[in-house]
């Protein structure tokens, strides 16, 4: 249930992202080849753009109660239903830079689909728990469970107000302040959950061979620990695939670092440029 002392929307999960595609028909091939897949109706939507890439906002899943606050207190669209799978009602908020933000409520989620992806039993040099049991995997796509997070970074000065925005309109708290005021303003990439590292892999060696463009190879973040391996699509939209990130709650820490390659990767290949 909600906190009906807390003013802020309540967001209860992620659900999916849009993107505007300059070459719609070449990005959707490279999505059903990145993996996506999972419970919820949909994960991506991808539409048509003009001539540039844009990024169309991301949604949460929210209680009913949440729509109509989203609506009264923080100038959300009004209600609408949802003409598509899983059906449902959306409104939706814009960020100080135009972004917007996708409340959901009452879609039907799909049955989850058996997969067989087993969690991993790994044998260290003095323990050794699999006996017996081996590691066999399949080629292929590495199926997406949904989007994780979106990387966004702003000019110098508008920093506050989207910062600002983000924690007292939605109920979204920060783990770290990686600093970089050189950065132009920009939704820079989406990541998506995968089982484990090496079902990650996995996904890397068959997106390889069908020649999309690789930005940044697998290596481990150290902010958020994740594994990670990022591609551009054909309309040069940056997507991650990424495993074993860190859970955090109101309890951790908060880190305050310099944005680098120190803090963007623990290892992995040289950060590249985009970055």
């Amino acid at each position: 249930m909600s906190d009906v002392s807390d003013s802020r929307v309540r967001l209860l999960k992620t659900v999916f992202v849009v993107y505007y595609h300059a070459d719609f028909a070449q990005g959707k091939q490279f999505l059903l080849d990145f993996g996506l897949t999972g419970t919820e109706p949909y994960v991506y939507i991808a539409r048509q753009g003009e001539s540039v890439n844009a990024f169309g906002g991301a949604a949460y899943v929210v209680e009913s109660r949440e729509l109509e606050k989203a609506h009264t207190q923080f100038g959300a669209t009004a209600l609408h239903s949802i003409n598509g799978p899983g059906a449902g009602e959306q409104a939706t908020l814009t960020d100080p830079l135009g972004n917007p933000t996708h409340l959901i409520w009452g879609w039907q989620e799909m049955k989850a689909q058996s997969l067989n992806l087993e969690r991993l039993t790994v044998n260290y040099e003095y323990q050794k728990p699999r006996k017996g049991r081996f590691q066999r995997f399949k080629p292929g796509p590495a199926p997406a469970h949904r989007w994780g997070h979106y990387g966004v970074t702003y000019t110098e000065g508008t920093y506050e107000s989207k910062y600002n925005w983000y924690t007292t309109t939605l109920t979204l708290a920060h783990s770290e302040f990686p600093a970089n005021p050189h950065q132009p303003t920009n939704v820079a990439h989406t990541s998506f959950e995968v089982h484990h590292y090496d079902i990650q892999h996995l996904g890397h060696d068959y997106l390889t061979p069908n020649g999309y463009k690789i930005c940044w190879r697998v290596g481990r973040h150290d902010l958020n620990s994740q594994v990670f391996d990022y591609w551009f699509d054909p309309s040069e939209i940056m997507l991650e695939h990424y495993a074993d990130g860190d859970l955090v709650n109101i309890e951790t820490p908060i880190a305050h670092v310099p944005a680098g390659p120190q803090a963007l990767s623990v290892w992995g290949p040289p950060v590249p440029p985009v970055f």
